[in-house]
């Protein structure tokens, strides 16, 4: 049976394996998944219960008891599953008839669409790949569980070195600001999130600092010893407003200067 204490993620990678290991030095009980048989025995040596499921194939008829948990966190990226709303409504709702309460679902500022600045409750998607999260959020909320969707802005830090992106390339829009958060940020903020129980609806995650994509890009380049990438025309963009997340858990982002950040992690010569 779940305990109070207990998370579920379904998608221990990128975000997910890092974060099971800090909620579990925080004495939490973390089970998860993963698609690969090496890793889930290596993770379950650790001390995190690991489970190997693939997402694109038919959902059991039950949850597995294996990844019983008061919490689940989906963090399943859309790109590796081929029917992403439906597949991620199926498995809410599956957790759900296994005794999951929460449910914290890692979306993406993909739905919003234009220009300006945007808050939560602005979403309007103008992409495929917006509409698809939105739906994806809908399916989720319409398990019966208590759900909190966090809209993730662009992820870095671990093994995502954004200097490495765009480096020696050309595009457009080198004007537009760009919205990002970073690995260390989120591994402060879930674990606080997890602790409370006044969930909102819905809050973006997206550090203050703006600048443009031609700055930022270009000096991620340079500092990686990369040819840095080449912006035509300028663009509007959007810029997401994160610090709705910050009133209500009274914490502050860690990265506020990109630009520091960057340089902290410039290798050494």
């Amino acid at each position: 049976m779940p305990t109070d204490n207990s998370v579920a993620i379904l998608g221990l990678g990128w975000l997910g394996e890092p974060l099971a290991r800090t909620l579990q030095a925080g004495g939490t009980r973390v089970c998860g998944t993963t698609t690969g048989a090496d890793k889930a025995g290596w993770l379950n040596e650790s001390g995190i219960a690991a489970l190997v499921w693939d997402f694109n194939e038919p959902l059991p008829p039950c949850w597995p008891a294996a990844l019983a948990a008061d919490t689940l966190l989906l963090c399943v990226p859309p790109g590796k599953v081929a029917d992403y709303a439906a597949t991620l409504g199926g498995l809410a709702r599956l957790a759900v008839a296994g005794g999951v309460r929460r449910i914290l679902f890692t979306s993406a500022t993909s739905v919003y669409g234009g220009s300006g600045v945007k808050r939560e409750p602005d979403a309007a998607a103008d992409s495929a790949r917006g509409e698809r999260m939105l739906a994806a959020e809908q399916a989720v909320r319409d398990s019966g569980a208590r759900v909190l969707v966090l809209r993730l802005s662009g992820l870095v830090g671990g093994s995502r070195d954004p200097g490495r992106f765009l480096a020696g390339r050309r595009f457009e829009g080198g004007d537009e600001p760009v919205n990002l958060v970073a690995l260390e940020d989120l591994l402060g903020f879930i674990p606080a999130i997890l602790a409370r129980e006044d969930w909102p609806d819905t809050l973006n995650v997206s550090a203050p600092h703006h600048p443009s994509r031609r700055d930022f890009y270009q000096r991620a380049a340079r500092l990686r010893g990369l040819p840095p990438p080449e912006f035509d025309g300028g663009g509007e963009g959007k810029t997401i407003d994160g610090n709705a997340l910050c009133r209500w858990l009274g914490m502050d982002y860690g990265v506020s200067d990109w630009f520091a950040w960057l340089a902290a992690r410039r290798p050494l010569d």
